[in-house]
């Protein structure tokens, strides 16, 4: 296999957030996998709404200034998509061949998915047969906005690259912590992988290594930030500033433990907690298509990704609340890629926000078994 890949273009994992754009460069060694090379960047303000690039030009010139300042030299990109107008869903379709199924696939999506089938970009993946029903087959069936896929296709060839795939945030993060953890720990036990963003936080859940359910919640750091903003009347980036301050003392935990008057913490506190209440609902949905005292039903684990869950104290304070074991994702240190090319420091401050676009730099590299694509 490693063989095989050696001779490809070099391909770029691009994650394109509402907050900052992160660009991830893995290659294949002799040793395994190699992160050869990451970096960071503001996104533009105001360039992304409702997951849909509405200015293409300023983010595509963000991405070519970004790979010519990391030296990145990839050809092709791969990006990803996320957000609750994003439907994954497995289903149930009658067995036929996958290229048959590729042509009626927009009129059986239809059946299953509310939304405008000529507005939406829709793809799947045939999983296998229905255990005790012949003649039915799973299939992870995958549709989105068109104008969400194709802008970022737009921001992609813009900034010189060749758009490969544009794959789902959640396939994309279950790639890097679970396809290629450093351990088997994944595919013993039930975890729920939690992406907390600056726009939207999106609860996956993964049963012995495999996806079993992805919930998108619109309640993320911008809210934090949005909150504070409304309490001081300040601008968005002081806001930000007093929501960074806010823990500089006392990490959340703390702060929820004593009475203080800590003016942000009182605003951030009751949506913090509405965001856990909807990450409890989201268990207690998967928890439910089980007998009760199912072992698959238990979530023995939660991991944090995404840049809010950077903030001091937020997985002491969401295990306390949730009362599953609750850590931070140290993705290189939990997966079997090498860093010896990258700063300490680098990887032990943005880490956990590489999660998405590692998985990104890391699709072309996965066995064909393992692929999920969404455009």
């Amino acid at each position: 296999m490693l063989s095989s890949l050696f001779s490809k273009e070099t391909t770029v994992g691009i994650d394109i957030g509402s907050s900052c754009i992160k660009a991830v460069e893995i290659e294949p060694t002799a040793r395994g996998w190699e992160l050869v090379n990451a970096a960071v960047a503001p996104t533009p303000a105001d360039a992304i709404r409702e997951g849909v690039i509405v200015n293409v030009a300023e983010v595509s010139q963000q991405i070519r200034s970004l790979l010519k300042e990391a030296g990145i030299r990839a050809t092709g990109a791969i990006s990803a998509i996320s957000g609750s107008q994003v439907i994954v869903r497995q289903v149930q379709f009658p067995k036929m061949p996958e290229a048959t199924l590729r042509k009626s696939i927009k009129y059986e999506a239809s059946k299953h998915i509310s939304s405008s089938m000529e507005d939406s970009a829709v793809e799947f993946e045939i999983l296998g047969d229905v255990p005790d029903s012949p003649g039915m087959m799973n299939v992870m069936l995958v549709a989105a906005p068109r104008e969400m896929v194709d802008t970022r296709v737009a921001a992609i060839e813009s900034a010189g690259l060749e758009p490969l795939v544009i794959d789902v945030e959640a396939f994309a993060i279950i790639r890097a912590l679970v396809d290629f953890s450093a351990s088997d720990e994944y595919l013993q036990k039930t975890v729920a992988l939690i992406d907390m963003g600056a726009s939207h936080t999106d609860v996956n859940i993964v049963s012995k290594g495999e996806f079993a359910l992805t919930r998108n919640i619109p309640i993320a750091g911008n809210s934090f930030t949005n909150a504070v903003k409304s309490l001081t009347g300040s601008s968005f980036d002081d806001a930000e500033r007093a929501k960074l301050e806010m823990t500089s003392g006392s990490p959340l935990d703390e702060l929820s433990a004593r009475e203080g008057d800590n003016r942000s913490w009182k605003v951030v506190q009751p949506l913090l907690d509405e965001l856990i209440r909807e990450i409890r609902r989201s268990i207690h949905y998967y928890q439910s298509q089980f007998p009760e005292g199912s072992p698959e039903a238990l979530v023995s684990q939660i991991t944090l990704t995404g840049g809010t869950a950077r903030m001091p104290g937020m997985s002491a304070y969401m295990s306390a609340k949730l009362s599953i074991p609750t850590q931070i994702a140290d993705i290189f240190s939990q997966s079997a890629i090498g860093t010896s090319k990258i700063s300490p420091e680098f990887v032990s401050e943005h880490g956990p926000v590489l999660a998405v676009g590692t998985g990104l730099g890391l699709k072309e590299m996965v066995p064909e078994t393992k692929q999920k694509t969404a455009a």
